[in-house]
């Protein structure tokens, strides 16, 4: 299995109210860039492994575990956003399983 696909995680930032401005301000979302293997879940495997999956689900597939929570992710810089599903843990390698958002 090869690794060729950029993942990045996407944790927004806490708001705050500055009183310098006068109104509440966000600090830059952190991201976290990791190499993955994406693939479309077959209907059949899905189903036994993670459940009832969707056509707009895909399999991100980590050699190193993504540790600490993510809002969404986009995969190879693309502009959808991805959102969690499930996750699986095998051995060091770890499975996610992400939907794609219904507005992009």
């Amino acid at each position: 299995m090869k690794y060729i696909d950029i993942v990045t995680f996407i944790r927004q930032t806490e708001q705050r109210y500055d009183p310098d401005l006068g109104k509440e301000v966000a600090s830059p979302p952190v991201e976290d860039k990791m190499l993955a293997h994406v693939s479309s879940p077959s209907i059949e495997r899905s189903s036994l492994v993670f459940g009832d999956l969707k056509t707009t689900d895909l399999i991100i597939h980590l050699k190193q575990p993504k540790e600490g929570p993510f809002d969404y992710c986009l995969i190879n810089g693309s502009d959808k956003k991805f959102f969690f599903i499930t996750q699986k843990r095998v051995g060091r390698r770890q499975i996610i399983a992400v939907r794609g958002d219904s507005s992009g």
